[in-house]
Order: structure tokens, then sequence, then C-alpha cells
């Protein structure tokens, strides 16, 4: 290998694909970063076996060569360069590069780049488009309702699901439940597209993409019109940009079938706003306590009424509000409320409530793609206030 390259373009591509390494490394070759120079770029990939990310960017490549390189050592160097313009080269000694800076150089071993886990490349088929703003917002409408649970894998997932030209989100801990949907628009289709949005092609449509592997990818991903590629495979889901990839293995098995417990008919609706609403449950959620905060709404005629009671110290605030509905006492925990209210993409937000201990679905007003279901907490015994 011999390149030369400006340095943030390299530690652009460095940067990128840094966070995929693992905190504990099982392997020693998982440390290592793989770059890989041809054709007037280099590509920076790291793994770990189940999420991979990679990253071109432009440079002058003179001979074309691999090298894989301690990730952490490679990405410190780098930032901590003043040069603009950096030479790359490997040396006759085993799995050895020089970087030449200014007048000056280091030399790094590596590891044999032979020993790097074979990563799963998109074919370029099946690939449906998406501007990468509004996925990133699904993302975000999404990822708060996935499980840490390591111990029920099908929880920690997202479910992609592709039907009638809509791609929906959805994600659930059992406590809560957040959907997200948009419209493929089928002028922006390609052919394949087509076929994956009509169900003619034969890829499955319904798979469950890790949370872990969204979160990177929401990392990654600029807030701006221009489209991303989303492909899936058999195994791996494949996120593409236009210098990036983010590969992920599905999470195998059936997800909960989710519609049959979004309720249709409801006893009562509040409508509220959403920053008042999130304001009042976060100042109550401040007073210490050892459990967590669980907020009582005490709802009637045109009346909202928040109190929570601790060891503490207790509060209580009126929040302006029109509620429509028999009067109701309900319980939520303040964490699992407030992760929903923050996502809400408009100003004012509804609760369709079907009783004191069973599910209440949010919505944001006059938009109608996404809800968040949240099952109410048991009450705790209060004092009066």
């Amino acid at each position: 290998m011999k390149i030369t390259i400006n340095r943030s373009d390299l530690l652009h591509a460095i940067q990128t694909v840094y966070r995929t390494s693992l905190a504990k490394i099982t392997m020693p070759i998982l440390g290592g970063m793989l770059i890989k120079a041809e054709e007037g770029f280099i590509t920076a990939t790291l793994t770990d076996i189940d999420l991979t990310t990679q990253c071109s960017v432009p440079a002058n490549v003179v001979e074309n060569d691999l090298i894989c390189l301690p990730a952490r050592q490679i990405s410190d160097i780098i930032r901590h360069l003043t040069d603009d313009l950096i030479s790359i080269e490997t040396l006759p000694e085993k799995d050895c590069a020089r970087i030449l800076y200014g007048e000056s150089e280091i030399n790094i071993y590596g590891f044999p780049p032979e020993q790097f886990p074979e990563i799963p490349h998109p074919s370029g088929e099946n690939s449906l488009k998406a501007p990468k703003k509004i996925f990133k917002e699904m993302i975000r409408q999404a990822i708060f309702a996935v499980s840490t649970d390591r111990t029920r894998p099908l929880f920690t997932g997202v479910l992609f699901e592709i039907s009638d030209q809509k791609l929906r989100l959805v994600a659930t801990d059992t406590h809560r439940l957040a959907l997200t949907e948009t419209s493929l628009d089928r002028g922006q289709l390609t052919e394949e597209d087509r076929k994956l949005s009509t169900g003619n092609c034969q890829l499955a449509t319904n798979v469950i993409v890790p949370g872990s592997a969204l979160n990177e990818l929401n990392r990654i991903l600029q807030a701006d019109e221009e489209n991303m590629a989303i492909e899936i495979g058999q195994n791996h889901i494949f996120f593409s940009t236009e210098d990036t990839i983010l590969s992920s293995r599905l999470i195998a098995g059936q997800f909960p079938l989710y519609n049959q417990i979004i309720p249709t008919k409801y006893i009562s609706r509040l409508q509220a706003g959403v920053r008042e609403t999130y304001d009042a449950v976060r100042r109550a959620a401040l007073l210490p306590q050892e459990e967590v905060p669980v907020i009582h709404f005490s709802l009637s005629k045109q009346q909202c009424i928040l109190f929570l009671n601790t060891s503490a110290g207790w509060i209580r605030e009126k929040i302006s509000a029109d509620y429509q509905g028999e009067p109701l006492e309900v319980f939520f925990n303040a964490r699992y409320l407030m992760d929903c209210l923050h996502v809400v993409p408009t100003d004012d937000f509804s609760i369709d409530f079907t009783g004191s201990l069973s599910a209440a679905v949010i919505r944001p007003l006059e938009r109608d793609n996404f809800l968040s279901l949240l099952l109410p907490a048991r009450p705790r015994e209060e004092k009066n206030l």
C-alpha cells in the first residue's frame, strides 16, 4: 500500500467506524481496523462480527493493498496529527505501516489482514430508499421503547415491516410500545423498490434489527434530505449512504403480534401540550426517592392534575388540558412517559384511555404516522395532599 490522503478525510473515515469497536475484545483481530486502498479510495472497516461499519474516502492511491492496524492506536494517532497531508505505506516487515507527516514518521505494527473476519456486502438488489432526515427521526421515535434485557433478544430489536408502500418500525419492551411509519413514494422508487412495495419480491418484509445497530446508525446519519439505501438480505440488513455502509446481523424469531394489543376503543381522551406536560412530569421526577417515580394523574372534565408523593416531599401541578370522558385516576412511570413525550413530533398530543390499569395510547395531534402505547403503573399508597 502506498497512499497520500488529506488528514481530515482519513480522520472522518476512522471516526465513523471507530465506535463499532468492542469494549471487551474477545479476539485480538477484532481490535483491528482494516484499511484497504484501491482505485482512488481507501476504505476503513471495523467489525464485532454482528455489526460492521465501513467508510470510504478519496485518496491518491499509488499502490493498492490492505493492512489491519490497531483501531485505538490509529484513531488516536490521526486525531492528534496537525499536518493537512499524510502518507501511508506498508513496509517489507510483516503487517507494518509507516505514516509520514511533515518531516516525521510513525511506524505501527498491525495484524495479518487475512485473519480479519469476512465482511458481508450488499448485493445492490431489493433495496429501498428513504431520506436520511426522515429515517433518522423514525429511529429516534422507536428506539426508546427497545428493551435492554439480553435474555429476551426479540425485544432488544426493532421490527422493520414493509407493506402497502409503507415502511413501519415497531419496538416494545413489554411495558411500552412505539410505532412509526413513512410512505414509500412510488414515483421515487426503483423497479426493485416497486416489486418490494407491492409484495412481488421474494424478500422477507418483516425482520428484526438490533437496537444497538440502529443507535450506531443514528450516530452516523446526517439529518439531510439526501437518500439512503436500505437492503434486507437473508441474515443481514445493510444501510448505505454516500460514503458509509453499516451492516448488521438480523435477530431471528417472530416479533409479537403488536396489532392485537393496540386498543381500538377508548373510554376517555386527554389533549394537552407536549412541552407543558413534559416539564411538569420532569419536575415531579426530580423529587429524590429510591424507586422509579410514579406520576398520579387525576382526570376529570376539562381538568388534569398531576401528583407525586415521596418520603422527600410532594408535588401537585395543574396542567392546561382538554379532557373528555368519565373521571379517571391513572399512574404512569415518569421516565417512560417522558421518553415518549420527548419524541412526539407536534406541539400537542392526545392520550386515549381504556381504563386505569389498561393500555393508554399516545398520539401527536394532526399526525397519524406515530403512536406510543404505555401501560399504567400500579398505584402506590399516598398521603392526603
